[in-house]
């Protein structure tokens, strides 16, 4: 059982009846015919042979050979199922975007990416140069800004399109800015770009920077032969510009040196000889930051030109968002304010979590333990000795309970917006959040759920129950998150800013803290799939699922990840006008950090890898070797960079400097208001008062009108009304009728059609169903009767969709006129029917001076042999018989409701739409008349005469009111 022989400490007395065992079943019963039990390998030869000690043989027997063979062939069945797997990983990244394709163009939807691919595979298939060349006919030249963030397609697309002798292409760009590879950007395709650039320029001056920062931000990183590690992305040392940049920064009154590099001292944090770890360093690093801003701010201490540091104008850059997060808690325990650009997701939130528990407790109002929690939150800020004399106070206790009862009742018959609005002004919950330390970030998140929650209760009509699981469900990490639920952004007036770096780009701040920028470059999980750019084939992006060339890959990846760690650093040093705050030190697992490599990294070469060599030598530097050489950096720096152990100080807390009280005194204004101006309408005419809606015109009840302008509420005599006529009246039911008459193709003969959509309708607007027989029937009557007596074959049946315009909006500009002007023009150019005295009942209209914009809207204009009709549907009730809608009656009301004025305006409109639109536009060939159709009265039995007024204007009325009423000078 144990060989005098076998090395004790891999062939152990007491582990060796357990392998026996296992070996025992497995001959026995088997097992997982890939799988080998642990411990079967000690009964391998070459096991066993490994562990003899020197002079000993191992036992000789077959066997140990059988065992050694089957070990042999179980890793060749594992390599097989490993290669099998990887070939179906491979087959499914390939089949993944075909199919997805495939299903999204037979549901007829695309991305934004497809617009990009559509495109690309057009300019590369058959037809792809006549394509390029009618883009090219359209722009001669393309600048493209931001190129540095392109992609292999979008470049591919470029180029293929300008790549003519008779078209430019400008890319602009800066490399070392390109940080967006999360996001598709890809520097290797910017790289080729740059290489079949014609011409190159070089914007050598900058304008944005203090000089002496812009000298501090070239001594760090000139230090490097390849400081970005690609040859083709160099670093040239930027100069100043001539007309000087922004100012210095100046502490107590002298400027200081504008870029400060803190050194953590890790022997004084962690234990002797070892790194700080990440989580102490981020704790240090925020409270280091929070103290120097608060030193900053303080009265008489900075100033930025003549006047104080503001804390808007710094800014704190994170790599991630816990980092911003905390930074913003020690701000707050400073009183510093602050504002956090975060692309944190709302539901991630405190105030997420607090009005889940409120909404619960009103779900269920019995649930004491639920309306415990509720009061315990911040909003409502119930603390626990007061929860616990509520609780002993039956009386108290009993007002919370009737209160959140009102709470229930109030969303259960109002709706969720209402109780939640009613809850936070009761309460005063947005003043009381406000007072905490972050109250504005809380009040924001507060508010910007009630908008949320308020929508999704609207969209998903599942009850108040079933919008707290939605609730709950989102607040579930696992939950996809939206875009639109991102944290939006609390005021930022007088705030330190706290964004991430990737947020910082293209944004500037007189102060710029950059604490965070120290994350090192190795693979997070280096035995999983990575993708990289393989340079054998043209640094195509791949994926290395598990090739045999897997640790050569591992290189060029991890490379690429330290070259964004650089751009990154970068881009967050160059951020500052005139000060920059940066930190460094020896910190856990940043041995590969872009720090790392550009302050103690080689000095040339070594870039193919430049991870292995620089974590190598960085970890075997000790605080004096890394202080001396930031030591040499800072004298190249000829004094612009201040190198010092980071602070360890606690902060004190700020204090906003006090407003000088001033004395108000109110401004008289002596301009004069031209209150004629306005965007008026037929409606508004009528009223004396300016159109402030967006909707048409709705018919109310008609109304007969005396001599005296009094409403007569007198109707024909005869029976009740029946069918149509006793249609409800008023606004909202000429609203269903128009919204009935808007949407319905005349020419649909299918009988279920029309009823489906009358009966939607009539639900939309809240009639009985009982209305529909009668409204199908008044439907069928107006479309099916002649508009003309003398022309049977001008019925609206004949009228297709394509002929016709429905809420026909219009503007036109209007000059300064007066009632009288109007009379004036309908007295000289009337010519109106004779039972109709139109313009002497037009002396009963006044408004005043009037100019501006008359706007309105024509319910429909249809086409018919050539000529142009407008239509306007009046579901005026006149009477409960036809008779009560013959012309004498229709032309009573037409003068009296003042209707004969509106449909002149609407044809003045609609003859300028068309005469901009119809070449050798004439009014008499092509206007062919006004129609107002009273949908009530309109009987196909009783022919043309009964529910249709028609007329068509003078010709020489409408060039009068054109000639008097149109602005022509605004007209285009």
């Amino acid at each position: 059982l144990h060989h005098e022989g076998l090395n004790r400490n891999k062939y152990r007395r007491d582990h060796i009846p357990v392998w026996l065992q296992q070996m025992d079943h497995f001959t026995a019963f088997g097992g997982d015919d890939t799988v080998l039990f642990p411990g079967f390998e000690k009964f391998t030869s070459g096991s066993l042979n490994d562990a003899m000690k020197n002079g000993y043989q191992r036992p000789p027997h077959p066997f140990f050979e059988r065992c050694e063979d089957l070990k042999a062939k179980q890793k060749r069945l594992e390599e097989g199922f490993a290669q099998r797997l990887l070939g179906l990983k491979r087959g499914l990244l390939e089949y993944l975007p075909e199919e997805l394709a495939a299903r999204k163009q037979k549901k007829n939807i695309q991305s934004f990416n497809d617009l990009l691919t559509t495109l690309h595979h057009a300019l590369s298939d058959e037809g792809g140069e006549e394509l390029a060349k009618s883009i090219r006919a359209k722009f001669t030249a393309a600048l493209i800004d931001e190129f540095q963030d392109t992609d292999p397609i979008q470049y591919a697309i470029f180029r293929t399109i300008f790549h003519a002798p008779e078209s430019i292409l400008f890319l602009i760009g800066d490399p070392k800015q390109a940080i967006y590879g999360f996001r598709g950007a890809d520097i290797f395709s910017y790289l080729e770009a740059a290489r079949h650039a014609e011409t190159r320029y070089t914007l050598g001056e900058n304008w944005r920077t203090n000089p002496d920062l812009i000298t501090a931000v070239n001594s760090v990183f000139t230090g490097m032969e390849y400081p970005f590690l690609y040859e083709e992305i160099p670093f040239y040392p930027a100069v100043p510009a001539k007309g000087g940049g922004p100012e210095s920064l100046k502490l107590e009154g002298e400027p200081k040196e504008p870029l400060q590099l803190w050194f953590i001292d890790a022997d004084t944090l962690a234990k002797p000889g070892k790194p700080i770890a990440k989580a102490r360093a981020r704790e240090v690093i925020s409270r280091a930051v929070a103290a120097e801003i608060s030193r900053l701010l303080g009265p008489g201490t900075v100033f930025v030109g003549d006047r104080p540091l503001r804390p808007n104008d710094i800014a704190v850059l994170a790599r991630k968002n816990a980092e911003t997060i905390l930074i913003q808690k020690a701000l707050s325990e400073l009183n510093i304010p602050s504002v956090l650009y975060s692309l944190g997701n709302l539901f991630d939130s405190y105030e997420a979590l607090e009005v889940e528990r409120m909404l619960s407790s009103l779900v269920d109002v019995q649930d004491e333990k639920l309306l415990r929690g509720a009061l315990a939150t911040a909003m409502i800020g119930i603390t626990g000795e007061e929860l616990e004399h509520l609780i002993e106070n039956e009386s108290a206790w009993e007002q919370w309970i009737v209160r959140f009862n009102t709470y229930h009742s109030l969303w259960k018959e109002r709706g969720f917006v209402v109780m939640f609005r009613h809850f936070l002004s009761e309460l005063r919950v947005l003043p009381r959040v406000m007072s905490l330390p972050d109250g504005e970030r809380r009040a924001t998140n507060i508010l910007h759920l009630l908008e949320v929650l308020h929508q999704a209760s609207v969209e998903r009509t599942s009850g108040m129950a079933g919008l707290v699981r939605w609730l709950s469900a989102q607040r579930n990490p696992k939950t996809p998150r939206l875009e639109e639920h991102q944290l939006r952004l609390e005021s930022d007036e007088k705030a330190v800013k706290i964004l991430t770096v990737h947020k910082s780009k293209g944004l500037e701040y007189p102060v710029v803290f950059s604490p965070f920028l120290w994350d090192g470059s190795r693979l997070s999980e280096r035995a999983g799939p990575f993708t990289f750019h393989d340079d054998q084939e043209g640094m195509r992006l791949t994926v290395d699922l598990g090739s045999p060339e897997r640790e050569k890959n591992v290189v060029a990846a991890e490379r690429e990840l330290l070259a964004e760690n650089l751009r990154l650093l970068y881009v967050g040093l160059t951020r500052a006008k005139s000060r920059c705050y940066l930190v460094w030190g020896r910190i856990k697992d940043c041995e590969t950090s872009a720090p790392a490599y550009l302050l103690h990294g080689p000095r040339s070469g070594g870039v193919e890898d430049a991870v292995a060599i620089t974590g190598e030598r960085v970890a075997t530097l000790d605080h004096d070797d890394m202080v001396g050489e930031l030591t040499m950096i800072q004298r190249r720096s000829r004094g612009t960079m201040r190198l010092a152990e980071i602070p360890l100080d606690a902060g004190r807390h700020f204090s906003p400097p006090q407003r000088q009280e001033q004395q108000l005194r109110r401004r008289k204004y002596s301009g004069i208001i031209d209150c004629s101006w306005q965007v008026t309408s037929f409606s508004a005419l009528l009223s004396g008062s300016a159109f402030r809606g967006k909707r048409p015109d709705r018919d109310a009840i008609c109304r007969s009108v005396d001599g005296t302008n009094r409403v007569i509420e007198e109707v024909s005599a005869g029976d009740d009304p029946a069918g149509v006529f006793a249609f409800p009246r008023g606004i909202r039911a000429g609203s269903c009728l128009h919204g009935i008459l808007e949407h319905f193709d005349f020419q649909e003969e299918d009988v279920s059609f029309l009823q489906k959509m009358v009966a939607d309708k009539l639900k939309e607007y809240g009639f009985e169903h009982m209305w529909e027989g009668a409204v199908c029937r008044m439907i069928r009557n107006v479309v099916s009767t002649p508009l003309d007596e003398h022309r049977k074959d001008l019925r609206l049946a004949s009228i297709s969709w394509r002929d016709r315009l429905n809420e026909l909006e219009f503007y036109f500009p209007l000059r300064l006129i007066t009632s009288k002007k109007l009379q004036d023009l309908f007295a000289r150019f009337g010519g109106f029917k004779p039972a109709t005295d139109f313009s002497e009942h037009l002396e009963r209209l006044y408004f005043g001076q009037v100019k501006g914009f008359v706007k309105g809207f024509i319910d429909m204009v249809f086409r018919f042999e050539g000529r142009f009709y407008l239509v306007d549907w009046k579901s005026n009730f006149l009477g409960n018989r036809v008779d009560d809608y013959d012309e004498a009656g229709l032309a009573v009301v037409m003068n009296q409701e003042f209707y004969i004025l509106q449909y002149h305006l609407y044809a003045l409109a609609l003859d300028q739409y068309l005469r901009a639109r119809i070449k050798g536009y004439d009014y008499e060939e092509h206007f062919g008349g006004v129609y107002y159709i009273f949908l009530r009265g309109v009987d196909p039995a009783r022919g043309s005469r009964y529910g249709i007024y028609r007329d068509k204007p003078a010709g020489e009325l409408i060039a009068a009111l054109s000639d008097n009423l149109l602005d022509r000078t605004k007209v285009q």
